[in-house]
């Protein structure tokens, strides 16, 4: 077959599921990243010890994130910032390790075949996640719980209502383990645990870990996914604020879905990051969707709202997107609604009938 006759979504839909050997085979400097999926490495543009993460759902999407230069959501972005290739060269290389490219005289990056990497499976280690997430969720208590006052001081601190609604979908755990990246356990926290759906189907627990008077807990990771047994899959996913109708607004964070739903009341569903937001499956019978997307200095908001636009109008449904004014501040990366609601008020979410 020849690439030059190939649709990029012919090649898109290929790798789909299949990015761990691909990156094997195109960048192997990234190896221990590879074989742990979550886990930081030394960065291989900036160097050091924890610069940089293959996202946890690496097979299907190919994004990282490089903590200096910020998120690559999928494997071509991710190749182009590695390589300096253009899209068409690492559409090529893609194709050459799938087999999908037989075309000898188009100028494309000498891709080293290696052996295919195959993320191993283990069931026992399946059996014992999802045992670690029952326990976990059999042990929370409701956000309205009189112990829950951490999730509520937090709340507060961060500018929201913290008397939310008591969702079965959220919860609160008043000691989370943390662990770092090599499974040390460094302490147990309060935290807010969401269930992290897929279809109705449940996949895993988003955790915020929080110190008992309601600030961020002092480690590493203070918002984390519990692991995912290898049978389930995230890209898709979301956590599920309340039932959705004929209109479903979404955001990023959980705490940028709140804010959208004290300025509107409308129904909102955080998504966890730019990267799932791009994949995110919509529900049936919603025939409009609202982003409520980030604006970053790596446009992976933009990107990913861009993307789930496009997903949305190939279903029938239609996609309006709403992103907060810059400029953004010298001192940050991003600005968010939450950050909208505390500068300038719920008013400043009328902006929802221009964006309509």
């Amino acid at each position: 077959m020849n690439t030059q006759s190939l649709e990029s979504d012919v090649i898109k839909n290929a790798v789909r599921g299949s990015w761990l050997s691909v990156l094997d085979s195109l960048a192997p400097e990234l190896e221990r990243a590879i074989l742990k999926p979550g886990r930081h490495i030394g960065c291989p543009v900036h160097g050091g010890k924890d610069g940089f993460k293959l996202f946890r759902d690496a097979d299907i999407s190919g994004g990282g994130i490089c903590n200096t230069c910020g998120a690559k959501p999928d494997g071509f972005s991710l190749l182009m910032w590695l390589r300096g290739w253009r899209f068409p060269d690492a559409l090529m290389a893609v194709a050459n390790v799938l087999g999908l490219s037989t075309d000898e005289h188009h100028q494309s990056p000498v891709v080293a075949q290696r052996p295919v990497f195959t993320k191993p499976k283990f069931t026992a280690d399946d059996d014992r996640i999802k045992e670690i997430l029952r326990t976990v969720w059999q042990e929370s208590k409701s956000v309205h719980h009189p112990d829950a006052e951490p999730v509520r001081l937090y709340l507060q601190s961060r500018g929201l209502d913290n008397m939310i609604p008591n969702w079965p979908s959220i919860r609160f755990h008043p000691r989370m383990q943390y662990r770092d990246e090599d499974g040390k356990l460094i302490g147990k926290y309060p935290a807010i645990l969401a269930l992290v759906e897929r279809d109705s189907e449940a996949i895993t627990i988003h955790r915020t870990f929080l110190t008992p008077d309601g600030c961020k807990a002092a480690v590493d990771s203070p918002k984390k996914m519990m692991p995912t047994p290898s049978n389930k899959i995230v890209m898709g996913s979301a956590i599920r604020l309340g039932a959705p109708g004929r209109v479903l607004c979404v955001t990023e964070g959980f705490e940028t879905a709140l804010a959208v739903i004290e300025a509107t009341g409308m129904v909102t569903w955080p998504l966890i990051s730019s990267t799932l937001m791009s994949g995110f499956i919509i529900p049936s019978g919603v025939e409009k969707l609202i982003i409520w997307s980030d604006l970053d200095l790596s446009f992976a908001g933009s990107f990913a709202a861009a993307k789930l636009t496009e997903h949305a109008n190939a279903q029938g449904v239609e996609a309006v997107t709403c992103e907060p004014k810059g400029p953004i501040p010298a001192n940050a990366k991003s600005i968010d609604w939450l950050d909208v609601l505390n500068q300038y008020g719920p008013n400043a979410f009328s902006v929802i009938r221009s964006c309509s």
